[in-house]
Order: C-alpha cells, then sequence, then structure tokens
C-alpha cells in the first residue's frame, strides 16, 4: 500500500527537497558549494565561452518565451493554450516563491544585466517547465519515435546549458538552480497529469 501511495504521489518528494533546499539557502549552509560551483564554471571564461552562454541564456528569457508562446498560439491552437497557461503558473510560482525566499543576487560579477531577488531561478524554471511541456507534446504525438527521442535529447541538452549559463553569467547561485529544478520537477508531474486528462491521450 505504501508502495502504491508514493508511485501515486511521488512528485511530492520534489516539493519537500525543495523546502529542505530553501532551509539550507536561507542559514547559508551551501554557500561553499555555490562558491566552488561558480569558481568551476570560470575556468571555462573567454570572450568566445561568454557569447555562447548569452546565445544559451536567450532561449529562456521573457521575450524569447513569449515569443515561442505567441507561435504556440498560432499553430498548435488548444495545445498552444495549454503551453501558455502551464507557463502562466509556472511564472507565478516563481513570483511567489522568491518573494517568500527573498534572497539577493550573487555578489559575483553580472555578465548580463539582471534585477530582482535570485532564487529560484525564473530562468532554469521557464525553461525546464517550457521545454518539458514540449517534450511531453512530443511523446503525447504521433511523432516517429526517433525524432521523438532527438527532440528530447536536444532539449534536455539545451535546458541543460541555460542552468549552467546562469551560473557562468554570475546572476544565480547553483542552489538557486537547483530550487528552480525541484520546483520544476514538481509543476511538470503536474502539468503531464493535466495534459494526458485535458487532451484524453493513454500513459504511454
Amino acid at each position: 500500500m505504501i508502495k502504491e501511495y508514493f508511485k501515486k504521489y511521488y512528485y511530492f518528494l520534489f516539493l519537500f527537497l525543495f523546502i529542505i533546499l530553501v532551509i539550507l539557502i536561507k542559514n547559508n549552509i551551501l554557500i561553499s558549494v555555490d562558491n566552488y560551483v561558480y569558481n568551476f564554471s570560470q575556468t571555462f571564461l573567454n570572450n568566445q565561452m561568454t557569447s555562447f552562454m548569452k546565445f544559451v541564456t536567450f532561449f529562456a528569457s521573457p521575450i524569447c518565451l513569449v515569443g515561442f508562446l505567441i507561435l504556440g498560439l498560432l499553430f498548435l491552437k488548444k495545445k498552444g493554450i495549454f503551453l501558455v497557461g502551464a507557463m502562466g503558473i509556472n511564472q507565478i510560482i516563481n513570483e511567489v516563491l522568491k518573494y517568500l525566499v527573498r534572497r539577493p543576487r550573487p555578489s559575483f560579477p553580472h555578465l548580463v544585466m539582471e534585477n530582482g531577488f535570485s532564487c529560484p531561478s525564473g530562468h532554469t524554471m521557464g525553461s525546464l517547465v517550457f521545454y518539458g511541456t514540449l517534450i511531453i507534446m512530443i511523446w503525447h504525438s504521433k511523432t516517429p519515435k526517433v525524432i521523438k527521442w532527438l527532440s528530447t535529447i536536444f532539449l534536455s541538452i539545451l535546458v541543460l546549458l541555460i542552468m549552467f549559463s546562469r551560473i557562468y553569467l554570475g546572476v544565480h547561485f547553483f542552489s538557486d538552480i537547483l530550487a528552480g529544478l525541484l520546483i520544476s520537477c514538481f509543476t511538470l508531474v503536474l502539468v503531464s497529469r493535466a495534459y494526458r486528462y485535458f487532451f484524453n491521450v493513454n500513459n504511454k
């Protein structure tokens, strides 16, 4: 019975881990880890890498995601509306959590301009929920399996690069990224279940 209960509600583990992580952040327990990861990212520092990281991080910027959402509304119709709804809820969650945690941005040199609180990372949450929802849609479509796998690999790598770029560019701590990852995993499970419900698709 416990196994079945966990299987059904396992995604609450992401929420629990997020809460634990925030407690650690608020007590400055992870600052040495954050500094270590940032220093590691700076071993790659050069003009070419900085340009690439700015290019990568653009794919989770508000202007880029809004542009993609407009295209989704034009070409995906009802699924586009679903995507907009998922991103809207994600944005609300991010703003509320940032207000509650109230963590200042890192004092590292910022290679891009950012304002507001730092945790959880909005770019991490935005990219995970947006590209993660696209992956969910692709896997519930009639797309050939090889395209499904290639799309999943490509979008997953893009999300990982976006997360790394936020640390490299000095605008987020590693723990901000991890917090965004955990809360987005929780959100994505709910998005996946909602998608199957609204569009009457099976669990395959």
